[in-house]
């Protein structure tokens, strides 16, 4: 009977304040180096991993918040929080794409109106998208191109309650003006019902990458909040930072300040995000780090405190005293007293839909995965590679989830390989700019586990029986892959890789069946994942070990 379990640690913290060691009893079996502390204050980043392009919407006394995945599906991660720091996934929205694109899912805006939710979007070779829902956590319509046009970005929505008229905010235009490319910030009056462009909009701003737009109405003043790209004149990019506009109408013509920038001990740009009040009449600011350097586990996401002066925000902490604001790395919570929780990565396949933390590297293909043909496996089916120069890599049925933050990861999972067919490889991989995976190859030869890495492949030897355990563990960069027919002597395979990243997406995991035949398929009875930050729900493997 597989079991998750709850466990109650006694962890000794060193806070802000300076207390001494408390008890933690909270659901979670760990703490670590970053998000909830477990003694009142949270270290940044609160969510240590690749939620990019955040929004974040608050309805009665919880937090929602967005988060893009391209043309990965779901195409928008929907987490939810109690107290701005302790984050769950709740859902997903855009289950499949249906036009031709290779961009997808971009950065979105969240808002409840009355009795449901809307989800704008921008897919940068489409257009401007929403999608509807009754209920946060769907099911959500299809998404409904409102205006069709290449080269847009990032939507902003605001409904003036006053006036009674929305408006939407979004990067309409890219200029190439030598060096730099100048984008303009084009606001357009929206239908009430969230639906229908009225016309055909005016600029409000033009800056060098200004994007990431959002908008506010406080103490009858507009502002809007915007991400903007400096350039050191040779057309390299200095620093993304967060600046602002106000205006005492939504027509302009605005004032601007720069909010935010790098520094305070990160070498990544600090910018994009949205503002939100706490109960207590506290404003926080949340940001992500933007991909001006290494960015291994992607854009995480900051919560920093913000305080007013003059009718302007400021923004974290002036450390260099040049009157921009820095990020911070540790406060104390919003919100007091609401337990510690972590993203979900455990997962023991026994429901019937796939759990939120997964996606799919594009459309999930019908007739390819299950979860009901064995009940409390997941089920992939072999299929062939879409790229014959990069097998491993463009397996097309692929399940992936995010990897959390860069100390010490542990990833296991339990296979069956009693109904693989010749040819057939499946297993667990890690994908960046690179690879590494850890599988079974089956053959007339029988079976044998392989590690493929851009070095090259490495074999076992052969091996009887029904069920493996595979496992991958990074610290840092370097990687070790390991196997176990038993589950519990666990030998590692080949030599040490290092992963490395291209972009901005950091490292993803991913459990994958692939064959050129398009025959077999492999089990996988169950997943975990350790690392070093908050984590909620632990899966009991002392419970769980399948035998048929």
């Amino acid at each position: 009977m597989k079991q998750f379990i709850v466990l109650l640690l006694t962890l000794a913290l060193a806070g802000c304040s300076g207390r001494e060691a408390v008890v933690c009893n909270l659901e979670t079996p760990r703490l670590g180096s970053w998000g909830d502390q477990g003694d009142g204050t949270f270290r940044n980043p609160i969510l240590n991993s690749n939620f990019p392009d955040s929004d974040v919407e608050q309805l009665g006394d919880k937090w929602y918040m967005i988060s893009s995945r391209g043309t990965s599906m779901k195409g928008m991660t929907i987490l939810e929080s109690e107290d701005l720091v302790n984050w769950e996934i709740a859902g997903g929205i855009v289950d499949s794409i249906t036009w031709k694109t290779r961009t997808g899912v971009w950065a979105g805006d969240l808002v409840h109106r009355g009795d449901h939710w809307l989800c704008y979007f921008i897919d940068f070779e489409k257009g401007l998208f929403v999608c509807k829902s009754e209920d946060i956590r769907g099911p959500w319509s299809a998404p409904h191109l409102i205006f069709e046009r290449v080269g847009m970005t990032d939507p902003a929505v605001f409904w003036d309650e006053e006036q009674k008229q929305a408006y939407l905010l979004c990067n309409y235009q890219i200029d190439e003006l030598g060096l730099e490319r100048v984008y303009h910030q084009r606001l357009f009056r929206l239908s009430w019902d969230g639906f229908e462009l009225l016309d055909e909009g005016k600029d409000v701003y033009v800056g060098v990458g200004a994007e990431a737009a959002k908008i506010y109405r406080i103490n009858d003043l507009y502002y809007i909040f915007i991400s903007e790209w400096t350039m050191d004149g040779k057309g390299h990019k200095v620093d993304r930072r967060q600046i602002v506009l106000r205006a005492p109408t939504i027509d302009g013509p605005y004032e601007k300040r720069v909010l935010l920038e790098r520094g305070n001990g990160t070498m990544r740009s600090c910018s994009q995000g949205s503002l939100v009040q706490a109960p207590d009449g506290s404003w926080w600011y949340f940001h992500q780090l933007v991909q001006s350097s290494d960015s291994f586990e992607g854009r995480p996401q900051f919560l920093i405190p913000v305080h007013w002066e003059d009718g302007w925000p400021l923004l974290g902490e002036d450390t260099d005293g040049n009157g921009i604001g820095n990020t911070i790395w540790q406060a104390r919570k919003p919100i007091q007293g609401k337990p510690v929780r972590g993203v979900q990565t455990d997962d023991d396949f026994s429901g019937e839909e796939l759990s939120p933390q997964w996606g799919w590297t594009g459309n999930p293909i019908a007739g390819k995965w299950s979860l009901t043909e064995r009940r409390g496996c997941l089920r992939l089916y072999g299929m062939k590679p879409t790229n014959p120069k990069a097998p491993q890599r463009s397996v097309p049925n692929r399940v992936i989830q995010r990897k959390m933050g860069r100390a010490i990861d542990t990833m296991t999972t339990k296979m069956s390989v009693e109904a693989m067919a010749d040819g057939q490889r499946g297993g667990l991989m890690l994908t960046g700019a690179n690879h590494a995976a850890v599988g079974v190859e089956k053959s007339r030869e029988g079976y044998r586990v392989y590690l493929d890495t851009t070095d090259g492949m490495v074999y076992s030897p052969n091996f009887e029986g029904t069920w493996v355990w595979l496992r991958t563990t990074l610290e840092q960069r370097e990687g070790t892959a390991l196997y176990s027919l038993d589950g519990e002597h666990f030998e590692p395979i080949g030599n040490s890789f290092t992963m490395t990243t291209a972009g901005f997406n950091g490292i993803f995991i991913s459990l994958f069946s692939m064959n050129e035949a398009e025959r077999g398929y492999v089990d996988f009875d169950w997943f975990t994942y350790d690392y070093d930050g908050p984590k909620h729900l632990a899966l009991d493997l002392g419970n769980n070990r399948r035998t048929n």
